[in-house]
């Protein structure tokens, strides 16, 4: 499942060190470092980043305000809870984006620095999957990292604006486990980087329309896996229920 992990401010913020706490933090909720329920205590984090309090307050609205914390009165910052449902939503909105940005990228043209940093990260991330069965420890990490490079790689070359906010702000939904344990097979991570494969051939050969269109399936398979699981959990409920 194609990840994001921000590494520079995409919005300002009222200092460059409230800037670099806003990102940690949005980055451990995004990697399940911070997972949903967590409480966010001002001295504890203050003392974890070596700061005062003062930025990291202001570093937790701006999160509330990005919908990755919820305030409650008297019980301060909690790691908000998202459902399958609100990760089904990112993925329909990443098809949208990230298929018309590469639409973009494609009719541009691909500088061939990148096209040559692309192609050796595929051929890393094949090695990863020659075997059977599930990948696991420090190779799965390896190829999501592989897998992350390959998106932000072609979304970076996009120009910045409107678009690049809308992109990342899709981004911000953290991964839910259980739908990660449905696709670490080996089997499976091979058809991403196949299709990986093709949305980097059609991307070189300048076919805006094709590789939109690739893009667009490409994330449909997360979806269906996403949505598949929704249904097994209603059918169970409603099983319990019976």
């Amino acid at each position: 499942m194609p990840e994001f992990q921000e590494t520079k401010a995409a919005e300002p913020y009222r200092s460059e060190q409230v800037g670099s706490i806003m990102i940690a933090l949005r980055n451990q909720v995004l990697e399940g470092k911070l997972p949903p329920g967590t409480k966010l205590r001002e001295t504890e984090l203050a003392a974890r980043f070596g700061v005062s309090r003062t930025p990291v307050r202001e570093a937790l609205v701006a999160a509330e305000r990005e919908g990755l914390v919820t305030y409650e009165t008297n019980r301060g910052y909690t790691v908000r809870q998202f459902t399958l449902r609100d990760l089904l939503e990112s993925y329909e909105m990443r098809g949208l984006l990230e298929g018309h940005g590469c639409r973009i990228v494609a009719e541009r043209g691909l500088p061939t620095d990148v096209e040559r940093t692309l192609k050796a990260g595929l051929e890393r991330a094949e090695a990863l999957v020659g075997g059977e069965g599930p990948l696991e420890g420090d190779a799965l990490d390896q190829w999501r990292q592989l897998n992350q490079r390959f998106h932000n790689g072609l979304m970076g070359l996009v120009p910045n604006g409107l678009f690049s906010r809308m992109f990342q702000l899709v981004y911000r939904v953290p991964k839910i486990d259980d739908v990660l344990e449905m696709e670490r097979d080996c089997a499976t991570l091979r058809t991403y980087n196949d299709e990986h494969r093709r949305i980097l051939d059609a991307i070189v050969r300048r076919q805006g329309s094709r590789v939109e269109f690739l893009v667009r399936e490409h994330l449909q398979g997360p979806s269906d896996l996403i949505s598949r699981r929704m249904e097994e959990m209603d059918t169970g409920s409603l099983r319990s229920a019976g």
